[in-house]
């Protein structure tokens, strides 16, 4: 059973459709904005970075793995954020490896709200290892070629309309839809990026002065695949402690059913520059018979030259 399910994800993996959907995705993307959104970078105010660990699909053979690291920060004034940003995402023989750079204007609407505008370059390289294929035709002329990879420039862009207490935000990835050849016993088969599309935002209301409530969502469509929709909330202990729950869902193509997912979160900051983050996915339905869920780990910073602390909680 694991050796189809890893073959029918080579399948999907190597038509040109499917690789627009390759992107890895992140549960714990409220503290990961710069990642969906190039417009977030130095929002924060400091020399701000995340580091995501994904592991996907547990007990599945060949289930994605993704790493992503991202950094930036504000020039002095405030109104340009530059960052960095760095990718590893395997995903049976498919393995993608990148970095991109931001570049982000900041626009204060008045005291409290800014518009921020933003816009990345990036360079990414696609493998495609033949060796780690198992395939039950031996003779399949297709998986013959060994491995076959590719170099993929690509850009991003965003706005980022924000307080401290909400943001609402819209970004295209893969603007020039990048194509690039993939070798087997044909020859050259092209694929191609398409454009990724996504709709974030999110507010954090005061219950009282222990506590408050964040709910935030993030919608994403490409073309030629259904449109994904995750929901979270999560309450907000002493401005430290974050916990809640979200669901994950996109419907199936030419079927009825959904894919859906249940995200259990978990977070924390500590010593007022650093933050831990967990979160689970619970698959629900026929996807929870074949794999064990998957688990993210983040570890956030913010980090001054002065040596004080942050003036203001940081909620997103």
């Amino acid at each position: 059973m694991k050796r189809k399910l890893l073959t029918g994800l080579i399948g999907l993996a190597l038509s040109s459709t499917a690789i627009a959907q390759q992107d890895a995705a992140f549960s714990q993307y409220f503290f990961n904005m710069m990642y969906v959104n190039p417009a977030y970078a130095g929002t924060r105010d400091y020399l701000s970075g995340t580091l995501i660990h994904r592991t996907q699909w547990v007990g599945v053979d060949g289930a994605p793995s993704s790493q992503t690291l991202n950094v930036h920060s504000a020039l002095k004034g405030g109104k340009v954020g530059l960052g960095l940003q760095l990718i590893n995402d395997q995903a049976g023989p498919v393995k993608t490896t990148g970095f991109g750079v931001t570049y982000a204007y900041h626009l204060p609407i008045n005291d409290e709200t800014q518009l921020s505008f933003g816009l990345s370059g990036s360079i990414a390289s696609l493998r495609i290892s033949g060796d780690q294929i198992h395939i039950e035709d031996q003779s399949d002329l297709a998986f013959s070629t060994g491995s076959s990879s590719a170099i993929v420039p690509d850009a991003s862009a965003g706005i980022y309309l924000h307080k401290q207490r909400w943001y609402v935000g819209f970004s295209a990835s893969h603007l020039l839809q990048t194509k690039f050849s993939i070798n087997d016993a044909a020859g050259q088969r092209s694929a191609k990026y398409y454009r990724n599309y996504f709709l974030a935002a999110g507010h954090v209301f005061k219950i009282n002065d222990e506590v408050d409530f964040r709910p935030s969502f993030l919608a994403k469509y490409v073309q030629s695949a259904p449109l994904i929709g995750e929901l979270d909330a999560c309450f907000i202990f002493k401005q430290r402690f974050f916990a809640g729950a979200g669901l994950r869902t996109s419907k199936r193509i030419n079927t009825d059913g959904a894919d859906n997912a249940l995200v259990a979160i978990a977070e924390v900051e500590f010593l007022r520059m650093f933050r831990f983050g967990y979160s689970y996915d619970y698959y629900i339905g026929k996807q929870a018979i074949y794999n064990g869920g998957t688990h993210e780990l983040m570890l956030g910073w913010d980090f001054s030259k002065a040596k004080t602390k942050m003036e203001n909680p940081r909620f997103f």
